[in-house]
């Protein structure tokens, strides 16, 4: 049996029609966790309790009844979840608390058939785009031999969908954590607008910004997952994908490789091929991408600093000193420094949502450069928020999908961003996009 490069709707289907069972499927996994453990992915492995959730599925199956399209699906999550009778670590190596109870995102997947197969590694606390994790080591890129970033902080849920160890899993973005890591590995991830799924029972970072999204191969998955996962039950007629803005390459705050810029004028070419009306976005008046992103970086040193500042502080906790400074940062940033940063947040939303008519959605790189060799102070990856922070601020929904490899078959991807609640319009726009162009992510050979 192999699943790789299956989505997991697909899966379900299969399990449905009784083709295989949920027990085969969630074994199928497991081995392949086992297999390719020097990934350094995975926080905690779930074995015994997924397989006799799987057990328990198929005898629903049997029985004719689907719990969800996602009925008999294992998941992994991000490490910043609360699994009862585990340590949430949340990229940490000094959190030692076992949590009581369940999350309620767990406790939701459950219910709709999902299997919580194991717990992902991911950057400290959250805090960083690169993926980089010294203490807890650094989940690897699953596209090259050599270790280079997996993106951050969604670090290893982005390498388990990507290295073929689970069909989908849970990531969270503050400043990019979904995008980057999704971007770099070559598979989708989407942040939805803050709060529309449920993160009680999660380690913030900053809880203003903090959104929980999917990570997955297809854009089906992701479409129907959120669907099933979003807090409101609001839905919206279908909106034909006619035409996209992009960001014109004279306003990108940073340049990009020459390699992602080759395959950025070809994904934009291949559009125009498919009869996509291609539109240069206007940036709202006072729009500055280095703003942006130095507001969100505000709102996320404040209230990391709030959240986690006495860990921080506390020398005798052992971590990464990069981390430590960021959280020790939002110690002196004045509460009237925040609070404008907040205040000032619902006209740059207005403005933004006026810049794309309502009804369009804009297209634009997530990272300027492909994964890359770590490096100690974490800087080679300071220019890659320039792209992904300033739509936190925004409270933009973004999903980042892949366009193509570098002449060392390194994935890139692109982002797509609508404004403040249009979900379901970015994600069906997604889902024609990808479908029109024939994109979807794609398991790394690890042979």
């Amino acid at each position: 049996m192999n699943l790789l490069n299956v989505s997991a709707l697909e899966i379900a289907r299969r399990i449905a029609e009784k083709q295989i069972s949920c027990v085969d499927v969630v074994q199928f996994y497991i081995d392949r966790i086992k297999q390719y453990a020097a990934l350094n992915c995975i926080s905690d492995l779930f074995e015994s309790e997924a397989l006799i959730q799987a057990r328990k599925l198929d005898l629903l199956t049997a029985k004719g009844k689907q719990l969800s399209p996602f009925h008999g699906i294992p998941i992994v999550l991000k490490d910043n979840l609360h699994v009862q009778g585990y340590i949430t670590h949340a990229g940490t190596v000094y959190l030692d608390h076992i949590a009581h109870k369940n999350c309620a995102l767990f406790n939701k997947l459950e219910s709709l058939g999902f299997i919580i197969l194991a717990k992902a590694k991911m950057t400290e606390l959250a805090f960083g785009l690169s993926g980089q994790n010294p203490l807890q080591g650094t989940p690897h890129n699953p596209w090259s031999k050599q270790v280079l970033s997996p993106g951050g902080s969604s670090s290893g849920s982005a390498v388990a969908v990507a290295a073929g160890l689970c069909p989908i899993a849970i990531g969270g973005d503050t400043g990019g954590s979904i995008r980057t890591p999704a971007a770099l590995n070559g598979v989708l991830g989407f942040k939805p607008t803050a709060h529309k799924i449920n993160a009680r029972g999660a380690i913030p970072l900053a809880q203003s910004l903090d959104s929980l999204g999917p990570i997955a191969l297809a854009s089906e998955d992701i479409i129907e997952f959120y669907q099933l996962l979003k807090q409101d039950q609001s839905h919206l007629a279908v909106m034909p994908l006619n035409s996209i803005y992009y960001l014109d390459e004279k306003d990108f705050p940073n340049p990009l490789a020459t390699e992602i810029l080759q395959l950025w004028r070809q994904h934009l070419q291949a559009l125009q091929q498919k009869g996509i009306q291609l539109r240069a976005w206007q940036k709202p008046k006072d729009f500055d991408f280095a703003h942006l992103s130095d507001l969100t970086s505000t709102i996320i040193a404040y209230e990391s600093y709030h959240n986690h500042g006495k860990a921080a502080e506390n020398k005798q906790n052992k971590m990464w000193e990069v981390v430590r400074q960021r959280v020790l940062r939002g110690k002196d940033i004045a509460v009237s420094e925040y609070q404008l940063a907040l205040a000032q947040r619902l006209e740059y939303q207005q403005a933004f949502a006026e810049s794309l008519g309502g009804d369009a959605c804009l297209v634009l790189p997530v990272s300027p450069i492909f994964a890359s060799a770590l490096d100690p102070e974490d800087q080679g990856f300071r220019h890659v928020g320039d792209y992904t922070r300033p739509f936190n601020y925004l409270d933009a929904p973004g999903v980042a999908y892949p366009i193509g490899f570098s002449t060392e078959q390194l994935p890139i991807g692109v982002q797509l961003v609508a404004a403040q609640g249009k979900d379901q319009l970015l994600l069906q726009h997604l889902q024609q996009l990808t479908t029109t162009l024939s994109l979807a992510g794609r398991v790394a050979d690890l042979a």
